[in-house]
């Protein structure tokens, strides 16, 4: 197995409405804010973190109906996942008042594994491997009908918004179905991203829709996946 491993990451939703105002945009911070204390790049590296670490009978981005939309998140920011198919999914997901939501329009990662050559473990070899193998040619976002503008600002290989470089941990079953005979540890170290990543702060009680497109990143990958959530909570 490669010591690269690659994730594209899409989230895609339907019934979009262009008609609608502006006074009903969803609230989303700006790309060079840090939202809840932290910047896009160090959310990504926690999303990625998320991503990789729950074991794969639960692992939300295996998850075709929403079931394991709650695993493992923690505090007042929740991660929404996407799929390794092209195959539309639909998830249904129950998620507390007062939670934002973090989650990629598309992604991609490399590990290092610990046994690596020295010249590939360092953090310009990580972030060199980390960028898309081809250009990302379409990206869309609609929340609730609104279709959110201006998408490609939201990138976390450069600038203020760049991730930092972190470790990713996997669990013993994990999705790559790897065992320490091939990735030392279960430990992907350096780890370096980059990507199109929303956060979007909380929305209020009752039914949303968000759904997101893209293309591109590695050849012939796309996504179309669609989150039917739930906020719950008292005002």
């Amino acid at each position: 197995m490669r010591s690269t491993i690659y994730c594209a990451i899409a989230i895609v939703l339907l019934s979009m409405n262009t008609s609608e105002s502006w006074a009903d945009a969803p609230i989303i911070a700006p790309i060079n804010t840090s939202p809840e204390g932290q910047t896009y790049g160090r959310w990504a590296a926690e999303w990625w973190q998320w991503a990789l670490g729950v074991p794969a009978a639960t692992n939300p981005l295996l998850d075709t109906s929403g079931e394991f939309c709650q695993e493992r998140q923690v505090g007042s920011v929740w991660f929404l996942a996407g799929s390794f198919g092209t195959d539309p999914v639909v998830r249904e997901c129950d998620v507390p008042y007062g939670t934002a939501l973090f989650f990629p329009l598309i992604n991609s990662l490399y590990g290092a594994f610990l046994n690596d050559p020295p010249e590939t473990r360092t953090e310009e070899a990580v972030r060199e491997f980390s960028k898309c193998l081809d250009p990302v040619s379409a990206l869309s976002l609609v929340i609730d009908g609104f279709a959110v503008p201006r998408l490609y600002s939201f990138f976390t290989g450069e600038g203020i918004s760049i991730s930092p470089i972190f470790n990713v941990q996997f669990p013993p079953e994990n999705i790559f179905g790897v065992e320490e005979t091939i990735v030392p540890e279960l430990v992907l170290s350096p780890s370096a991203e980059q990507g199109y990543y929303i956060f979007l702060k909380p929305l209020s009680v009752g039914e949303h829709t968000i759904q997101f497109a893209a293309e591109g990143c590695f050849p012939g990958f796309s996504q179309n996946i669609t989150y039917q959530l739930t906020v719950t909570g008292d005002l």
